[in-house]
């Protein structure tokens, strides 16, 4: 094993490294070949309808209090056990907030402080997996960048995955808050490379020396994307492209293969959104 393989499986590592997110396999060969179906039309259908009575809109903290605090006070005090005096702080006052509303029933929610960190992104366990989550946050990430800023936030490792699936990147260590552990991510400055385009072809036409397979068809929601080598370079920004790419075609695991080992990358929270 070189020794600029040994780097860029540790780059990889420490882009999730978590106990209970990223299992390492030391092997060689062993690909499963079991593959099973894409997620129903149906499902995506009622997705889709969903999404389409679902409205997004800034609103401030005294003319949607109300509103806000229910949605945290079930996601976060509630349902994570997070202490009151911890969830809410004098950030709200002055934070820019983001609701997501279903008809006229609150549903998902975010805010955004000192115009760029985005954070308390939580949506109601009856709506989770339907996207609300993906919404809110391309919402505050337009909101950042209309204000010339480079989104950043505080992810929760559990929540990892979906954020690098919107093409944020970890930068520093994990820190614990208000009892959970965090990693702090911000936003790639190139989206371009990062986020698009989103299909197998193109992924082949722009990397060709690193991808060897990208199998579509998925065994229990697990997307499999074999790498041959991977410089340092390379992977800072093809990693939450192949973490879109994946989340883009109903997985909600990237299973990366490389020399040294494989790695598992969730790409949905199981607890937010």
């Amino acid at each position: 094993m070189s020794m600029g393989n040994v780097s860029v499986f540790k780059r990889l590592l420490n882009y999730f490294i978590s106990p209970t997110l990223v299992l390492v396999d030391l092997v060689t060969s062993a690909i499963s070949k079991n593959f099973g179906t894409r997620p129903s039309s149906n499902s995506s259908e009622q997705d889709h309808s969903y999404l389409a009575l679902t409205t997004i809109r800034e609103v401030n903290w005294a003319d949607a209090q109300e509103a806000l605090q229910s949605i945290r006070k079930r996601v976060f005090v509630e349902e994570q056990g997070i202490d009151p005096s911890d969830e809410w702080d004098p950030a709200d006052q002055d934070a820019i907030h983001i609701l997501a509303r279903h008809g006229d029933t609150a549903i998902g929610c975010a805010r955004i402080v000192d115009l760029k960190k985005i954070g308390r992104m939580a949506v109601v366990k009856e709506v989770r997996r339907r996207n609300v989550g993906s919404k809110l946050l391309r919402f505050a990430i337009t909101r950042i960048h209309e204000a010339g800023n480079m989104p950043t936030l505080g992810a929760q490792t559990s929540a990892m995955g979906f954020y690098a699936s919107h093409g944020f990147l970890p930068n520093g260590p994990i820190f614990d808050d208000a009892g959970i552990p965090h990693r702090t991510m911000t936003l790639t400055g190139d989206l371009k490379k990062t986020l698009m385009p989103l299909d197998a072809e193109s992924l082949r036409f722009d990397t060709p020396n690193l991808l060897v397979a990208i199998e579509p068809q998925t065994s229990h929601k697990e997307m499999r994307i074999s790498i041959p080598r991977l410089s340092d370079e390379d992977a800072s920004w093809l990693t939450p492209r192949l973490c879109c790419y994946a989340s883009s075609h109903g997985a909600i695991t990237l299973i990366l293969q490389i020399p040294e080992g494989e790695v598992r990358l969730p790409l949905e929270s199981p607890d937010n959104f």
